[in-house]
Order: structure tokens, then C-alpha cells, then sequence
């Protein structure tokens, strides 16, 4: 009997374990803010060159606390442009994920300091 009670309390707790972890937003943004530098240097002409704002200077923002999880990241990147000079953009990037392994960029405007 004793063997069964365990077998039950371990499958629940399993099963339990399972559901918090498919069900667990991206912490605090960190993600989406990863996410966005991703994002980001997709459009730039030396992604190598890419510095970011630090954790201080760039702004997010949850749009949506539950699945899918939204969030905005507003910051800057210095990057060289295309004759080699550094130039500084500030971004504003909107993105979400259902299970917060998968990333969808909502949107990207990126402008020239």
C-alpha cells in the first residue's frame, strides 16, 4: 500500500513540476532584452561592432504578463556604419513568446542620434 501512495505522489508532483515549468514567464525581461540586441544587429551593417546600452540606460517594459509574454525594449547601440565611423542608433523593439523559448519580433524602429 505504502508503494502505491508513492508512486501516486510522485507522478502528481511530476506532473506538477511539468505545468510550472511550461507555464513560466521569461524573467524579468532579460530574455527580451536579449532577444532585441538579437534583433537588432540583424539590421546593422557591422553587427560585430555592436555595443549596448547598459541594464541602467535601456527601458523594458511587460506589455503582457501572461502567454503569450510581450515585452518593449527601448535602448541604444553604437556600431560602425558603412565608412567605418561609429554611429549611434536608439531602437525601440517589441517582442513576444509563447513558452519563452520561442521569440516573434512585433516590431523594430531603430533611429540615428
Amino acid at each position: 500500500m505504502r508503494t502505491h501512495h508513492a508512486t501516486i505522489l510522485l507522478a502528481a508532483a511530476s506532473a506538477l513540476a511539468l505545468t510550472a515549468c511550461g507555464s513560466a514567464p521569461p524573467a524579468d525581461g532579460v530574455e527580451a532584452t536579449i532577444m532585441c540586441e538579437k534583433f537588432v544587429k540583424q539590421r546593422l551593417k557591422s553587427p560585430g561592432s555592436a555595443e549596448f546600452s547598459n541594464a541602467g540606460e535601456t527601458k523594458v517594459t511587460t506589455i503582457s504578463g501572461s502567454a503569450p509574454w510581450k515585452y518593449q525594449v527601448v535602448g541604444h547601440v553604437d556600431s560602425q556604419n558603412s565608412f567605418g565611423a561609429k554611429v549611434r542608433n536608439t531602437y525601440d523593439c517589441t517582442a513576444a513568446t509563447p513558452d519563452g523559448e520561442t521569440w516573434n519580433l512585433d516590431s523594430l524602429d531603430m533611429s540615428k542620434n
